[in-house]
């Protein structure tokens, strides 16, 4: 499974996401739309480094990097 699509399942399933599962395109404003807030970042931030095996820095904990699906991947992708 694609890291966007467990990102997606994540949201859906433990941040009990209010909206379509369909509506969770990659480039869904997750914090403008009030999907996460800062709990939020930090249960993905959990859910990153348990089940995916990256480590998130703590100057890495800022709203742009959790934005979007789509900006979640790109933090996956730069720490790879």
């Amino acid at each position: 499974m694609s890291a966007d699509q467990q990102i997606r399942d994540f949201i859906v399933g433990e941040l009990q996401f209010q909206g379509k599962p369909e509506d969770l395109t990659d480039d869904y404003p997750l914090l403008e739309n009030e999907v996460i807030d800062s709990m939020g970042i930090f249960q993905i931030v959990s859910f990153l480094e348990s089940d995916l095996g990256v480590e998130v820095d703590d100057d890495e904990l800022v709203p742009d990097n959790f934005a979007t699906i789509k900006s979640i991947v790109g933090l996956i992708a730069a720490k790879k």
